[in-house]
C-alpha cells in the first residue's frame, strides 16, 4: 500500500509540473475561459494521454495532491490570480479562494476523464 501511494505521489508531482510546463506563458484576459467547462476542454485538448491516464487512476479524495505544480498552472494560467472572476464565480457558484477555483477545476477534468471509460 505505501508502496502505491509512493508511485501516486511521485507521478503527481511530475504530472503537475509537466503540465504547469505546457502552459507556461499565462493567458491574456480577453483569451480567459469564463467556465469551469470551457477550462475543461481546454485543459483536456493540451493533456498528454500519459497525464490523463494519471488523473484517470487518481483516486477522487487524492486529488488535492494536484494542488501544487498542476494547481498552480491553472490558477496563473487563466487568470484566477489577476482578476479572472466570472471563472471563480462559475467554480465556486460564488466568490471565492483561487485556491478552492481550481481545485474543483481539477475535479471537473477528473470527473469528465472518469465519464470517457
Amino acid at each position: 500500500m505505501k508502496k502505491i501511494i509512493l508511485s501516486i505521489i511521485v507521478a503527481t508531482f511530475f504530472l503537475g509540473t509537466s503540465l504547469a510546463q505546457e502552459k507556461k506563458k499565462p493567458l491574456e484576459s480577453d483569451k480567459w475561459p469564463i467556465t469551469v467547462k470551457a477550462t475543461v476542454v481546454d485543459l483536456l485538448s493540451t493533456m498528454s494521454a500519459e497525464s490523463k491516464e494519471t488523473v484517470r487512476k487518481t483516486k477522487k479524495d487524492a486529488l488535492i495532491l494536484f494542488h501544487h505544480g498542476w494547481g498552480t498552472g491553472i490558477r496563473n494560467h487563466y487568470g484566477l490570480w489577476r482578476g479572472n472572476n466570472a471563472l471563480i464565480e462559475d467554480a465556486c457558484g460564488k466568490p471565492c479562494h483561487p485556491d478552492d477555483a481550481s481545485m474543483v477545476i481539477i475535479g471537473a477534468v477528473w470527473k469528465a476523464l472518469q465519464d470517457e471509460r
